[in-house]
């Protein structure tokens, strides 16, 4: 007859590897979850705006990614008559500070966002940012796995992928927002994101746009545009519609830009499948300057007006005389 204390030992030794493995599964299941977010959620739940309601979504829904210097609302509401004809539940965030403030927080905003429209809607989301809106998705999606596969499309207007040359003059003495730090070519959070292996993660279809006439990203030709992501469809304005004089925030409401969002929803696919193909887009694509849906004249007057209320924006938000710092996290 087995002894109380043989019993206990058989027990321990049956339990002991079962304890083991699921200490071991912890750390991974963390880790394809990304980082902890820090933002208290009810801040992050206040950001989010769903003008067209996503739950139990038929169609893809879409997250609008505003640029530096501007609201969701202020963003969205340039292309707002673009959306609504278009048909697709909408959502968009309020990023801290007029989205001046530091990305890595700004991010976390996006992650709650992204996971609350899956979650409510029931489907993928597809994403369309402009400038630093068309950074933040990348960002997103390379240090938070899960978002993979909550995700079809990422559409890309004048993104501040790889940095602009256009501002270089920030300093201890000439302090800028966190957010400008960050975005000048070669910064140290930039860098740390280039040193991931993929510029492009997950099944996720990326398309990006961007204009020879961008003044406030650039390069924007020659072989390494800064708006151009590896792995990515690429889609140049002027190699669609020759002259166009496109502008930075124009880059959000173009109608390539907006021509190439609704052909990569339109088609499924992993990576490269499932993107943007120009070949595919309307014939009167160039007849006309904006997205369907979008009254010239008004859009016009919205995007001469825009330049000098984000420029004020960015004037009054909080200034910086150094990079913050890149978190750990980010730098593995």
């Amino acid at each position: 007859m087995l002894t109380a204390a043989a019993i206990l030992l058989r027990v321990v030794r049956r339990i002991l590897p079962i304890a083991v493995a699921l200490l071991l599964a912890l750390p991974a299941a963390a880790a394809a979850s990304g980082p902890r977010l820090t933002v208290p959620k009810a801040e992050m739940a206040a950001a989010l705006h769903c003008p067209i309601d996503p739950a139990g979504a038929k169609r893809t829904p879409l997250m609008y990614v505003t640029g530096t210097g501007a609201t969701g609302a202020q963003g969205y509401l340039i292309g707002q008559s673009a959306f609504e004809a278009y048909g697709h539940p909408v959502c968009y965030v309020d990023f801290p500070d007029y989205t001046t403030a530091d990305i890595q927080v700004s991010v976390q905003y996006l992650v709650y966002a992204i996971r609350k429209e899956f979650r409510v809607a029931g489907r993928k989301v597809a994403m369309i940012g402009i400038s630093q809106g068309g950074l933040l998705p990348r960002f997103a999606l390379t240090y938070w796995p899960d978002l993979r596969r909550k995700v079809s499309d990422v559409v890309a207007a004048a993104g501040t992928q790889h940095g602009t040359t256009v501002f270089r003059d920030c300093s201890a003495t000439a302090p800028c927002t966190p957010a400008g730090w960050q975005q000048i070519q070669g910064s140290h959070l930039l860098t740390a994101l280039a040193a991931q292996p993929d510029e492009t993660p997950g099944p996720v279809s990326y398309t990006t746009v961007r204009s020879l006439a961008d003044e406030t990203v650039q390069p924007q030709d020659g072989p390494h545009p800064t708006s151009a992501l590896r792995g990515a469809r690429n889609i140049l304005i002027q190699d669609v519609c020759p002259g166009r004089t496109t502008s930075h925030i124009g880059t959000a409401v173009d109608s390539v830009t907006f021509a190439a969002f609704v052909d990569a929803i339109a088609h499924k696919g992993r990576g490269r499948r499932g993107a943007a193909k120009v070949s595919r887009f309307p014939p009167g694509v160039c007849d006309h300057p904006y997205a369907d849906g979008l009254d010239e004249a008004r859009t016009t007057a919205f995007l001469a007006g825009s330049g000098g209320l984000v420029g004020t924006q960015q004037a009054a938000a909080p200034k910086v005389g150094a990079e913050p710092k890149v978190r750990r996290i980010f730098r593995r």
